[in-house]
C-alpha cells in the first residue's frame, strides 16, 4: 500500500513537470542541442526497416515521428498528456499512419511480452528516480536479440557537467537524478540484463553537454555471437 502511494505520489509530480514544459520543450531543445537532428538520424539508421519500434519518454514525438519514416510500426509512450497530444497533433499534420501515441508510465508498460524489435529512450533514464524499473520492462517487451538503443545526458562526463546541473536544478527544479559517465550509463543498462553492444559519446561543438549513445542487446542464452 505504501509503494503505490509513493508511486502515485511519483507519477503525479512528474505529470505535472513534464506537462508545464510541453509547449517550451521544442524552443529548449533547439536552443540549447543542436546535435538532435543529427542524434535523431543516427538512432534512426539503427533501426531495420522491419522492426516494430518502442519509443519510451518520446515527449511531443520527435524521435518516434523521425522513427516512422524507417520503421514497420512505432509505438510511441510518455507520461505526460499535453506531450502526447503535441505528438499526435504532428503525425496528423505529416500524415504519418504507422505510429501510435499513448499516456503511459515507463514503469509499467501495457505491451505484452517480447513484442517489440527495438526500444528507443532518448535522454530519459537520467531523468527517472528509478530507472532500473524502466530498464526492467523494456527488457520484457523486447524479443530475444531486440535491442534498446538509450541516450544519456553526459553530465558525469565532468565536474563542470555536474555542478552546472546542481545549478540549473536549484533554480528549475529540473528532474535530473543520475549524473552519470559514459561507462556508469553503460553498467546501468547491463546490470539490468542487456549486453552492451556499443557505447560512445558523441556532442555537437555548440552544445555545452555531450551525449551518451548506448547500444544494448537482449541476447538469448545460446547466442555466442
Amino acid at each position: 500500500m505504501e509503494e503505490e502511494i509513493q508511486n502515485n505520489k511519483r507519477i503525479k509530480k512528474e505529470k505535472k513537470y513534464w506537462d508545464k514544459l510541453t509547449p517550451r520543450y521544442e524552443p529548449f531543445i533547439e536552443k540549447y542541442w543542436k546535435i538532435y537532428p543529427s542524434l535523431l538520424d543516427k538512432i534512426s539508421e539503427d533501426v531495420n526497416s522491419e522492426d516494430i519500434v518502442l519509443d519510451v519518454a518520446t515527449g511531443p514525438g520527435l524521435d518516434a515521428l523521425k522513427i516512422a519514416e524507417r520503421a514497420s510500426k512505432v509505438y510511441a509512450i510518455d507520461i505526460s498528456e499535453p506531450m502526447i497530444e503535441e505528438a499526435k497533433k504532428k503525425a496528423e499534420e505529416k500524415k504519418i499512419k504507422n505510429v501510435e501515441f499513448s499516456v503511459e508510465d515507463a514503469y509499467a508498460l501495457p505491451f505484452d511480452n517480447e513484442m517489440f524489435d527495438t526500444v528507443i529512450c532518448n535522454s530519459a533514464l537520467h531523468n527517472m528516480v528509478n530507472p532500473q524499473k524502466a530498464l526492467s520492462e523494456i527488457r520484457r517487451v523486447l524479443k530475444p536479440n531486440g535491442r534498446l538503443i538509450a541516450t544519456i545526458v553526459g553530465i558525469g562526463e565532468s565536474h563542470k557537467f555536474k555542478l552546472a546541473m546542481a545549478i540549473y536544478k536549484f533554480f528549475t527544479a529540473f528532474p535530473v537524478f543520475h549524473k552519470l559517465n559514459l561507462d556508469e550509463s553503460a553498467n546501468m543498462i547491463a546490470k539490468s540484463g542487456f549486453t552492451i553492444a556499443n557505447k560512445e559519446t558523441i556532442k555537437h561543438p555548440e552544445d555545452r553537454m555531450p551525449i551518451l549513445y548506448i547500444v544494448a542487446e537482449m541476447r538469448i542464452k545460446n547466442d555466442f555471437r
